[in-house]
């Protein structure tokens, strides 16, 4: 018989989009999460040390799937894309969340 944590483990792996439980993205997603009122395409790049076109990849999945929203501003003469979490990216990242704490639960019960 499958213990409870495992079967609650299962029932919330079920429920995640498996396209945004990447690292990258589960980062992307805590970092707008994070920052409220968004953040710039170079401060993304910044922080995660990865390569324009991998970044790129990933923020045009996400938004995509409608988790970001991408807004372009014009400041002194210059583009720049601010990103964003929706509600439905708010959403994710909570399963997300609820699905590493049924991890921890069940590595913290030292099974064999």
């Amino acid at each position: 018989m499958i213990d409870e944590e495992i079967q609650t483990l299962l029932h919330r792996f079920d429920r995640l989009n498996t396209k945004t439980a990447t690292p990258i993205r589960c980062l992307i997603l805590s970092l707008l999460s994070y920052f409220i009122d968004g953040i710039q395409y170079r401060e993304l790049k910044a922080a995660l040390k990865i390569s324009d076109g991998k970044l790129v990849s990933n923020l045009n999945q996400l938004k995509t799937m409608c988790y970001i929203t991408k807004t372009t501003v014009q400041i002194d003469k210059k583009t720049i894309d601010i990103y964003t979490l929706t509600e439905k990216g708010k959403k994710e990242l909570n399963k997300i969340i609820e699905w590493t704490k049924a991890i921890e639960t069940i590595a913290n019960k030292g099974y064999p």
